[in-house]
């Protein structure tokens, strides 16, 4: 035998230990999910707020079939002011575990959100200054979130949540002044059927998060 022989048998093998040493202990990362039990442990609350606002905004949306004027406004402004909450909690969250960066885009975007939902109430009232808030800070929002996404898939286990949550949120968003033509219906359906869906892939998203947390304790 080979130099040469020796030694690629001696580096195959190496690799064959060293894939059963991952495979044993469980640590070999999933592709789709990054395996930090810390973080998703922290995040599953940040995730599940997230979903229960979506829900409760397009529930409502569905059961109220004859709102008026006033009541969109009402329930948009309320839904963008959650909204501000829930992402305010996960930049808190995210700066509890030592991610400054993302925080900081997390605290940006409840800052535009609780200004669309402030403006909601306080601009005159009308389908275009509803269309038009509505429209640019979901829109802003779900972009953010879905830059926020892309930038850490790598390490974030909550990364590809975010970025189903941005871009159903942007295509709802961008969907409003087509829709507004229509009416004031048309408005709270097509927002509140964007935050419906959102909220569906999100209450998912923190099972999953929960359970990739109990898997690796």
């Amino acid at each position: 035998m080979t130099f040469d022989s020796q030694h690629s048998d001696s580096q195959r093998t190496d690799s064959e230990l060293s894939g059963s040493h991952l495979a044993a202990d469980g640590q070999r990362p999933d592709p789709k999910r990054p395996v930090d039990p810390t973080l998703a442990a922290a995040l599953t609350g940040p995730t599940l707020v997230h979903a229960l606002v979506f829900l409760a905004f397009g529930l409502t949306t569905v059961f109220w079939q004859q709102p008026t004027l006033g009541v969109i406004t009402v329930m948009l402004g309320l839904y963008m002011l959650g909204y501000a909450g829930a992402s305010y909690l996960t930049a808190q969250t995210l700066r509890s575990v030592g991610d400054a960066s993302t925080a900081q885009a997390f605290t940006s975007i409840a800052l535009v959100q609780a200004a669309g939902g402030v403006l909601a109430f306080v601009a005159p009232r009308g389908e275009f200054w509803l269309t038009l808030i509505a429209a640019c800070v979901l829109g802003l929002t779900g972009v953010l979130k879905l830059l926020a996404g892309m930038r850490t898939k790598a390490s974030n286990p909550a990364a590809r949540d975010w970025q189903l949550e941005g871009a159903i949120v942007t295509l709802s968003a961008a969907a409003l002044p087509v829709v507004s033509e229509i009416g004031d219906k048309a408005i709270m359906g097509t927002a509140g059927g964007g935050a419906l869906v959102a909220g569906i892939f999100l209450a998912v998203g923190a099972f999953s998060l929960m359970s990739l947390h109990q898997k690796t304790i």
